[in-house]
């Protein structure tokens, strides 16, 4: 079974999903309405030809509908069957929980309907969270047949309650990503997706392939190590792992008087890691097609990235960790402890 999860936050409630079910995470788009859907099916967008009903947990579990915001997500997930997506107006962490650390939840039966979609509740460091059940989120969304057949309701009538009063930036905002989401690329352009973590190092934006990333975890209680070098920050205690601490601006030619709040978790090899960032922004799948050359990097990154690519917008630079861990400006021989 399953015991990676991704953990977010939807109106003050915390939930987890399997991070195994997760396909992607995207900026909340504008939503299309359907004459009769569920009413916790707040709409539906265009996937890359795809449809995707959209719910929300919190009207699922029964209680009022609050206006999005234009910093939520779509946590997309998926099996051969069905595809359904969650609001999500917070991103946690990726945590790996032990199955002896879930208890059998308590009833969740609100006024929306009578399925029972947590299977079980788990105690973290920051509070309880729901861990969902799959399949029963899955079973409950719509088919596409049937989001096909629907009828759009009206939208300029019933946007507005989802999306609260809306700046004319702002409405184009939601509009802009409804469009990007809903082009097709071709399957051989779409062919060998990578996995990257996007992270912020003071104002610009890095990727770190996912394939590294254990988890993410708030930075906390850092105890310094006498004789090491300024770019190894400390220890931090990760649930007993000893977390080496290891800045990598030096190396990227970057000041590091900036606060950084998460730490990304990279397993490279036998090296467990701690990568403090200022935030972890997104994670996303890039294909060959949507990276630019190198010479696009300029600077100190060039020889420790893969390329760049544009998310939403703005340039990420793909980082090459292995090269980056064994520059001269940043080489680790083994882990402090």
């Amino acid at each position: 079974m399953d015991n990676t999860y991704l953990i977010f936050g939807h109106r003050g409630a915390r939930y987890g999903l399997p991070v195994s079910a997760v396909s992607e995470i995207v900026w909340l788009p504008e939503l299309s309405p359907i004459e009769e859907l569920p009413p916790y099916i707040t709409g539906v967008f265009n996937l890359r030809g795809r449809v995707v009903p959209v719910m929300d947990l919190g009207l699922r579990f029964g209680h009022a509908h609050e206006p999005y915001l234009t910093g939520d997500r779509v946590i997309v997930i998926d099996s051969d069957a069905a595809r359904v997506g969650v609001v999500a107006n917070e991103l946690y962490d990726v945590l790996a929980i032990l199955q002896s650390a879930i208890k059998n939840p308590a009833s969740y039966q609100g006024a929306g309907g009578h399925e029972h979609f947590v299977r079980g509740e788990a105690m973290l460091a920051d509070g309880l969270a729901m861990l969902l059940d799959i399949d029963a989120l899955l079973r409950s969304a719509p088919t596409e047949a049937a989001l096909s057949a629907g009828e759009p309701s009206a939208a300029a009538e019933e946007l507005p309650l989802l999306y609260g009063k809306l700046s004319p930036e702002e409405a184009e905002l939601f509009r802009g990503r409804a469009r990007s989401l809903a082009q097709v690329q071709e399957a051989a352009e779409r062919s060998g997706l990578e996995g990257y973590a996007v992270i912020r190092l003071d104002d610009e934006l890095f990727g770190i392939g996912l394939y590294l990333v254990r988890e993410f975890s708030h930075l906390r209680s850092i105890a310094p190590v006498p004789c090491c070098p300024a770019w190894i920050l400390g220890n931090m205690n990760l649930r007993g792992d000893i977390l080496t601490l290891v800045d990598i601006r030096p190396a990227l030619g970057m000041a590091t008087e900036s606060a950084m709040s998460e730490v990304a978790v990279l397993r490279i090899g036998e090296l467990l890691l701690g990568l403090p960032v200022v935030e972890v922004v997104d994670v996303v799948h890039l294909a060959p097609s949507d990276m630019a050359p190198l010479q696009l990097v300029a600077g100190a990154k060039s020889k420790f990235c893969k390329g760049v690519a544009t998310v939403d917008g703005r340039t990420v630079s793909l980082l090459d960790m292995e090269s980056i861990l064994s520059a001269p400006e940043l080489k680790i021989e083994q882990a402090a402890q």
